[in-house]
């Protein structure tokens, strides 16, 4: 029954990290792509505002698409888990029946 279980959690742990790492990598280019929007903004002066609010709403695309990969995954993770536990409260329910049964005829 381990065994078995361990087996269905193959693959959980991959779109775990893929729910965490998403938005983080996604945070991680939005801060990279502000600085480098600060950065134009300190060299070009205010003369030139509309390069840098198209280069932060760039940079937002990184977090919206961290988000995006985080939330379709979790739908998949959810429903992996849900079933891997069902079937672990269903190996333990015919493990003790087997069980109770087992005790009974030995008696």
């Amino acid at each position: 029954a381990i065994e078995e279980i361990k087996r269905m959690k193959r693959y959980l742990p991959v779109l775990d990290t893929m729910i965490t790492a998403a938005p983080l990598l996604g945070i991680l280019g939005t801060v990279i792509g502000i600085i480098h929007s600060f950065d134009m903004l300190g060299k070009a002066g205010i003369q030139d505002p509309h390069a840098v609010t198209s280069g932060i709403a760039q940079a937002l695309l990184t977090t919206a698409a961290g988000l995006l990969i985080a939330i379709f995954t979790l739908f998949p993770y959810n429903y992996f888990m849900s079933k891997v536990e069902k079937a672990a409260i269903r190996i333990e329910e015919y493990a003790t029946s087997l069980e109770i049964v087992h005790r009974g005829n030995q008696e």
